[in-house]
């Protein structure tokens, strides 16, 4: 069985034209996503460093958890509305999930075994409760699960949202 290696976790990363940006030691992404796939998560389709996440949100913020497990992780699907994975290639051995400058610098960073072909699976709720987000609104929340694998072909495990369906082109 799996086991989980470390966890990171911030409440309020700041999302800009629906994205959370997800990035190595050069906290850059470039790459124009394709969510037709799946709704939630893109790779770079060069193999480069980097995935992106949209949000039910154009700009606001959302809360990010990021894990490094040592082989697949259990496939949790209550409680989220969209689970998915994609393969990645990183470059580096950080994984940062919060972009913008930050006094507590670490805790949007994932220490990484390493460079090499990674699984991420990412699980989004809340996805569809307004946008801008009200005082008292439910907080829009991610789950990002990763380990070590060779490449595979994308996969979509649960597709509930209405901001995913919109993103994939169903809506």
């Amino acid at each position: 069985m799996a086991q989980l290696i470390r966890r990171a976790a911030v409440p309020d990363v700041f999302v800009d034209a629906s994205t959370v940006e997800v990035t190595g030691e050069s906290l850059v992404t470039e790459f124009a996503p394709d969510w037709t796939g799946n709704g939630l998560v893109a790779a770079d389709p060069e193999g480069g460093e980097g995935l992106r996440i949209v949000c039910g949100q154009e700009i606001g913020t959302v809360a990010v958890a990021a894990e490094l497990w040592d082989g697949p992780p259990p496939l949790d699907l209550a409680g989220w509305q969209d689970v998915a994975e994609v393969s990645t290639s990183w470059e580096s051995a950080l994984l940062n999930f919060a972009t913008t400058p930050r006094p507590d610098e670490e805790e949007a960073e994932l220490r990484l075994p390493g460079p090499g072909d990674y699984r991420v699976r990412v699980h989004g709720r809340n996805r569809d409760d307004g946008d801008p987000r009200e005082e008292g609104d439910p907080v829009e929340e991610y789950l990002i699960r990763l380990w070590p694998a060779p490449w595979g072909e994308p996969c979509l495990h649960k597709a509930a949202s209405e901001t995913g369906a919109l993103w994939r082109g169903e809506g």
